[in-house]
């Protein structure tokens, strides 16, 4: 998952300086309205703990960290101009992340690690440099599937925030780059992912 990620931020180099060279059919700037939809996909490393973590005897603080990949599909609409609400699916997966007990190494989970959201979030474009931000408040879940069987969380707090830039490449479709930030409080674990993320957007 590493290289993954590493292969993200070499293509936001690339991009960022192949993109601007593409313009849509229109030519020059244009601005946001009516119907949105925005899907991302990308890498990501984060972290999901609990300090009530019982092994044996002993009860501490339990963490797993590790690098994955990540995904939202943003669908609405703008309700002004450059502005647009969606309802949102975000979510991310960390497979054989690292595991610690107090601080201490583990080991391994022999599996995967998974938070997955639905909520409803805001996206506003800054023009003509169709630079965004975006924020995402949902409920989430977190899974845990290894070969010994898979487990998930009651709903909790999954909140999700990204700036990006976008280059027309058609009428309708932008593609672009993000950074992004998550933070979930599940049940008895919290934690906090970030990383990048390719986007695609009809608009």
């Amino acid at each position: 998952m590493r290289k993954t990620f590493l292969a993200a931020c070499a293509a936001l180099a690339v991009l960022t300086v192949a993109l601007p060279q593409l313009s849509y059919a229109g030519g020059g700037p244009r601005d946001h309205l009516g119907f949105f939809l925005r899907m991302t996909a990308g890498g990501m490393y984060g972290s999901s703990g609990t300090d009530e973590f019982a092994i044996g005897p002993s009860v501490g603080e339990f963490d797993f960290t590790g690098w994955g990949g990540d995904f939202t599909i943003a669908l609405g609409g703008c309700v002004s101009e450059n502005l647009a609400l969606h309802g949102t699916l975000f979510s991310w997966s960390m497979s054989d992340p690292d595991a610690e007990f107090n601080g201490t190494d583990v080991g391994e989970l022999d599996g995967t690690l998974s938070m997955n959201a639905y909520g409803g979030g805001i996206t506003y474009y800054i023009m003509p440099v169709n630079v965004y931000l975006s924020g995402n408040l949902g409920l989430g879940f977190l899974s845990i599937d290894t070969d010994f069987g898979d487990d998930t969380s009651d709903a909790g707090f999954a909140l999700d925030l990204s700036i990006g830039k976008e280059w027309w490449v058609g009428n309708s479709w932008g593609l672009g780059l993000a950074g992004d930030f998550g933070y979930h409080s599940i049940d008895d674990f919290s934690g906090w992912s970030t990383g990048v993320r390719f986007s695609a957007t009809f608009n």
